[in-house]
């Protein structure tokens, strides 16, 4: 019995050794992976959009959305020196009179930020990284909610001014490239993203027609 008991404890003992192992795996592994994304100063890159794109990707990480903030020129009127900030920095601004229309605050006058300048190589190097926000993060799966996340792409654009043509409503449109996605989880847009796409090539055909008729 007590030898059949110290089996017993042995075995708990190795599962458990077992299950920390795997969450400091995970752990680690997550931490290589934010690691690798985290930019550091001295980073170059082949041009601002490689920059861009790998903050916007280190921002989609770690649930926060990035947006070009200042840019300075130099004497060839090429940009020579720019910040990437988080999308809260700065401050909210709220002109209307109406209590009952108040616009939510976006901004929380975030410092977390990226500046980044042309080197003599024509590459762009980061210069200054700030890593704290004062805000909350979201989480990475909610990141495909950003704005700057949000493409629709030219095949669906048509998709959507021909159903639109032949009188299919805004919702079975977008509902149709739900059912085709296989869930809203599958698409880079929102339906108010189609409805806005919608209405703008209605203005754009409005006009030509207005154009026609004169």
């Amino acid at each position: 019995m007590e030898e059949s008991s110290q089996k017993k404890s042995e075995s708990s003992f190795s599962q458990l050794n077992v299950v920390e192992d795997n969450n400091k795996q995970e752990t680690g592994d997550t931490r290589s992976a934010e690691e690798e994304w985290k930019p550091r100063p001295g980073m170059a890159f082949d041009s601002f959009d490689k920059l861009f794109q790998h903050y916007k990707n280190y921002g989609n990480k770690m649930g926060f959305e990035v947006i070009v903030r200042t840019s300075k020129k130099g004497d060839d009127g090429e940009v020579r020196f720019a910040t990437v900030t988080c999308s809260r920095s700065g401050k909210s601004s709220n002109n209307s009179r109406n209590a009952f229309k108040m616009h939510p605050v976006t901004k929380t006058d975030c410092k977390a930020q990226i500046g980044a300048s042309v080197r003599s190589d024509r590459k762009w190097q980061i210069c200054s990284v700030v890593f704290d926000h004062n805000h909350e993060l979201n989480s990475p799966a909610k990141t495909r909610f950003f704005k700057s996340n949000r493409v629709i792409q030219p095949y669906v654009k048509r998709k959507l001014e021909v159903n639109d043509r032949v009188g299919i409503r805004p919702n079975k449109n977008f509902h149709s490239l739900l059912v085709e996605a296989g869930g809203a989880e599958n698409l880079p847009f929102l339906q108010k993203d189609c409805r806005n796409c919608i209405e703008k090539v209605r203005r754009l055909r409005l006009g030509v027609g207005d154009a026609s008729a004169i």
